[in-house]
């Protein structure tokens, strides 16, 4: 068996199941009905007891994946309580290691932002800002044990997206076992979104099965998750957890240890 392991290196790496997690938690606004937009405005705007218990319960929901894409987090404005989102959901969800980005700051209101935990050390963080109209979309990029996990948060309108997804296609160009994560406002059947997986060289393993929003009445899918086809992944399947106007979406795959 020695000479085995001498000859092909390769076997002397073990397969190890993960757990993918992509969620747009809206900042634990925790909206239920499409009535909330409105009635509810003033949680978008300042802090709330109810946002705490919200974020409590993602915190203990999401300690259960080993990989974790968030957005729409609040990174210290009025809304979060001037404290960040981040950091609490970091230590009640136990993750050793994690990343965040800032995309958009309203001052006196809300510091959006999206957010990577993992519980594999991550040797490399990078952030983009993506194009559009109004900024505030953003690209966060990790190495965890040769792997490329990114997160991000497109704009709501499609000339933007083709724009946005054209950069995320440069930045992604050439990596080796990259996984793809985020809201991307958009469904798995526009042709935008069909052209970025064909030039890509990523599989988009979530469609028009996997409806994540809104939540309480899921029609649309616009949570996706996108693979290189030398990563098998599992399907990907959309949980029941209404903690906010979108269902988190999640799949599992083999990372390869050195």
């Amino acid at each position: 068996m020695i000479w085995l392991l001498r000859y092909f290196p390769y076997m002397r790496r073990a397969l190890t199941g993960m757990k993918l997690l992509s969620y747009n938690i809206q900042a634990c606004i925790g909206s239920r009905h499409y009535s909330d937009y409105l009635f509810g405005i003033r949680k978008q705007i300042a802090h709330s007891p109810a946002k705490d218990r919200t974020l409590k319960r993602i915190g203990r929901f999401i300690s259960g994946f080993d990989i974790v894409c968030l957005q729409e987090l609040d990174l210290g404005g009025r809304r979060g309580g001037f404290s960040s989102q981040y950091d609490a959901l970091k230590k009640i969800s136990r993750f050793q290691f994690g990343a965040s980005q800032t995309t958009r700051v309203i001052p006196g209101i809300s510091q959006h932002g999206n957010a990577i935990f993992s519980r594999y050390p991550i040797d490399e963080i990078e952030e983009y800002r993506l194009p559009g109209r109004m900024r505030g979309r953003g690209l966060l990029v990790c190495t965890i044990q040769g792997h490329t996990i990114a997160n991000t948060h497109l704009s709501l309108y499609a000339k933007m997206q083709v724009r946005q997804l054209e950069l995320i296609r440069e930045v992604l160009h050439g990596r080796q076992r990259t996984i793809l994560a985020g809201d991307f406002n958009c469904r798995s059947d526009r042709p935008w979104m069909q052209d970025f997986a064909n030039s890509s060289g990523l599989d988009l393993i979530t469609g028009n099965s996997t409806n994540t929003y809104p939540s309480w009445k899921p029609n649309s899918d616009i949570d996706h998750i996108f693979a290189s086809n030398s990563i098998q992944c599992h399907k990907a399947e959309v949980l029941n957890v209404r903690l906010s106007d979108h269902l988190p979406v999640k799949t599992e795959f083999e990372l390869l240890d050195p």
